[in-house]
């Protein structure tokens, strides 16, 4: 299997969904659920839960201590875009595929897995630490995974 023009485009809405309206102050993510028709069935995005500060605005103790990308998520308040998605889509569509703008933590990808999503795409980034880890449990998990290049539109 090979990433399509489709692919890209999922990807390109993920990039602009996490620029409009992401709260996060670190990085900015959306993920973008679709079925096997290729129909939109959940959309999320990274930040604060309800009641809660937004990262942004302060309410991030990853922010304040400066956190490697990729690292030390436990003192992460944020609900993550992967999570917001899953939590947010219209689950009964069965969701196959998930794009996310950069790659999940090994806490999303542990959601993923428990998930009908049977494909994971992502764009890389360098800075993360622990995506060799996170991308074999998915693998071990039967998730196939696909790197998209050239979203940026």
């Amino acid at each position: 299997m090979t990433v399509t023009r489709k692919d890209t485009q999922y990807m390109q809405m993920c990039i602009s969904v996490a620029n409009i309206f992401s709260t996060c102050g670190k990085r900015k993510y959306s993920a973008v659920l679709v079925d096997t028709q290729g129909h939109i069935v959940g959309v999320g995005y990274n930040g604060g839960p309800k009641g809660k500060q937004h990262c942004e605005d302060g309410g991030c103790p990853r922010l304040a201590e400066k956190s490697p990308s990729g690292s030390n998520y436990d003192n992460c308040i944020a609900v993550h875009a992967e999570a917001n998605a899953l939590l947010h889509s219209d689950y009964s569509s069965r969701p196959e595929n998930i794009y996310i703008n950069g790659p999940p933590c090994f806490s999303c990808a542990k959601l993923i897995a428990n998930s009908t999503i049977k494909n994971v795409y992502y764009i890389y980034d360098e800075s993360y630490k622990d995506w060799d880890n996170v991308k074999k449990f998915l693998s071990e998990c039967s998730i196939n995974v696909f790197e998209v290049n050239n979203a940026s539109g």
